[in-house]
């Protein structure tokens, strides 16, 4: 079974860090799922990792395997690589990442999240690969017929030199308009973010998101 969705938002945001520089960002999923579970696809999103660098575009590729253990429980795990090729340290910001996920009655959600290759600068080496670990957990409701509410909350820790870690927070309302889905959410990060991604932390940060899927 074949699936995807195009989405614009007003800030790419991943665990409390833009990766569009507070702007907005266009984005392209496309997935691939049989009926053993196996998941692969592709994803693009328009990125800007620094306000002193060009504009890139991040590519990712995931395959993995999605499961349903009872009708109270689903989850997948996927590994992902991630590219930024047009970027001017080439390489430099690539990465790979693991990723499992469960979900209890589509209303509660735990993330866990291990790569051992994030990029990260570090004013005393520059730009590095260092070990990061995310948990996050997350619970959706609905409020009204198309109306949904959600929350979440994270921590996430980064290895290598000047190592460290902080917490992010955030939550939404969600108009279902099916294929169409308009999105309002608020983000926030703890002050050690900005010790670790400087101005790409985000603090008390608005984003709105239109998805359509197909």
């Amino acid at each position: 079974m074949y699936g995807g969705s195009l989405g614009v938002t007003s800030d790419y945001i991943v665990r409390g860090v833009s990766r569009s520089n507070d702007h907005p960002a266009l984005q392209l999923d496309v997935h691939y799922m049989n009926s053993s579970g196996v998941v692969a696809g592709l994803f693009a999103s328009n990125t800007q990792i620094d306000l002193d660098e060009s504009k890139d575009v991040e590519l990712s590729a995931f395959l993995g395997y999605a499961w349903t253990s009872s009708g109270d429980w689903h989850g997948k795990v996927l590994l992902s690589h991630y590219a930024y090729p047009w970027n001017y340290a080439g390489s430099g910001y690539d990465y790979d990442e693991l990723d499992a996920d469960s979900t209890f009655r589509d209303w509660l959600n735990i993330s866990l999240v291990y790569s051992p290759n994030y990029p990260r600068y570090v004013q005393s080496r520059g730009l590095i690969g260092t070990t990061a670990e995310s948990a996050e957990l997350s619970v959706q409701r609905p409020l009204a017929r198309r109306l949904s509410v959600a929350a979440s909350a994270g921590v996430s820790h980064f290895g290598g030199p000047q190592a460290g870690a902080f917490s992010y927070w955030g939550g939404g309302l969600t108009y279902d308009l099916s294929p169409v889905s308009l999105t309002v959410s608020y983000v926030n990060t703890s002050a050690a973010a900005k010790a670790l991604f400087y101005n790409s932390a985000e603090s008390n940060r608005w984003a709105a998101t239109v998805i359509w899927r197909f």
